[in-house]
């Protein structure tokens, strides 16, 4: 998937740090990355690499402080920025051609299809094959997506980038880099079969299937790691559910078998949608990827391999990376983890536009 969505920053402008190298950073509900580079583009190398919980906030302040070469007035960090909003959605729907005359039709369709508001969202419309923006004057299929955020949500991580010192060059939902960075890898491995990516929030957990083809599959439920608190709660005959969260995020309980009950409902999602997906198409989900999981949360890749009976997909961090012409120094490779860091290191690549032919799914 190309570059999707980016929130305008024409109305920013403070003073620039000069001739900086490239710089990358990326906020979650649960970390913060960040990497300096060569460039902005590959061919590139990665010259440092940061990741602190999103806990160390100060600390991160410090090290961004300390990377401004300004004196005396205000001086920004130019960035190419990914951020994660609660708000964020992803909608894969078949559209209806011959109603496109009428300009309300496809934020009608949002708000009908999807129960998302047109009025406070915005949103990008994105081919499900390459991720671009679809012209919809042109031949681009039966299906299309809507991409984007609550507009106050989006305008206030960008105010929150500016006042950690960071210019955003541009900012992307990094849902859809990371999707295009996947769809990418799939294709460069030359694995055929779909793979299933979750991305498991505080309140809420994203559901795709992606190929070589594209995004084939897209869905939003409300289950993430906040809905286990009162189910552990329970499980444990605890007082309260701050007592709950709190084990719960301690790492010293021992999921291997209470985990399964805490995971039962979004199991029966994920379930779901791979069986629907699976009777739609005749195809099997062998894999499954978790991009986005909060530190010490392994157990729930785990608990959801054996319980939807597939394996996980290993990222080849560095031989994507060399695919991509991205280069990392040595004391970034020692850093770095495949399959956690994936999902930033998908900011910095470069994805095709090639055309692609809309398939029947």
């Amino acid at each position: 998937m190309g570059r999707h969505f980016n929130h305008d920053s024409t109305n920013l402008a403070p003073m620039l740090s000069s001739k900086r190298k490239g710089f990358f950073f990326e906020a979650s509900e649960f970390s913060y990355y960040g990497a300096t580079a060569t460039a902005f583009e590959p061919p590139l190398t990665v010259q440092e690499f940061m990741l602190l919980p999103v806990s160390e906030e100060q600390q991160l302040r410090s090290i961004l402080e300390g990377m401004s070469s300004g004196k005396g007035k205000r001086s920004m960090i130019q960035g190419n920025c990914s951020i994660y909003p609660d708000s964020r959605f992803l909608c894969r729907s078949s559209i209806d051609s011959k109603k496109l005359r009428d300009p309300e039709y496809l934020s009608e369709n949002l708000k009908s299809e999807f129960q998302i508001n047109p009025d406070t969202n915005s949103f990008r419309l994105l081919s499900p094959h390459l991720g671009t923006e679809v012209d919809l004057d042109s031949n681009f299929g039966r299906h299309l997506l809507y991409c984007g955020g609550e507009t106050e949500e989006l305008s206030s991580l960008q105010e929150t980038l500016v006042d950690m010192g960071i210019y955003p060059r541009s900012i992307e939902i990094g849902t859809i880099t990371c999707l295009g960075g996947l769809i990418d890898y799939l294709t460069w491995k030359d694995i055929s079969t779909p793979v299933l990516s979750v991305e498991i929030q505080g309140n809420f957990s994203n559901i795709f299937i992606v190929s070589q083809k594209g995004l084939l599959l897209a869905k939003k439920v409300n289950h993430g790691i906040n809905s286990m608190i009162p189910m552990l709660q329970k499980e444990l005959g605890l007082d309260d559910e701050g007592a709950a969260r709190k084990l719960l995020f301690s790492q010293t309980l021992d999921f291997e078998d209470i985990g399964p009950r805490l995971l039962r409902k979004l199991m029966h999602e994920l379930q779901a949608s791979t069986g629907f997906f699976e009777v739609q198409t005749g195809v099997s989900v062998a894999m499954c990827f978790t991009p986005v999981l909060p530190d010490g949360f392994t157990w729930i890749r785990d608990a959801l391999l054996e319980s939807l009976g597939v394996t996980t997909l290993e990222i080849d961090l560095p031989g994507w990376l060399d695919h991509q012409g991205i280069e990392l120094s040595d004391e970034v490779a020692s850093q770095v983890d495949g399959n956690r860091d994936f999902r930033f290191f998908t900011l910095l690549g470069s994805y095709s536009s090639e055309d692609s032919n809309e398939e029947s799914n």
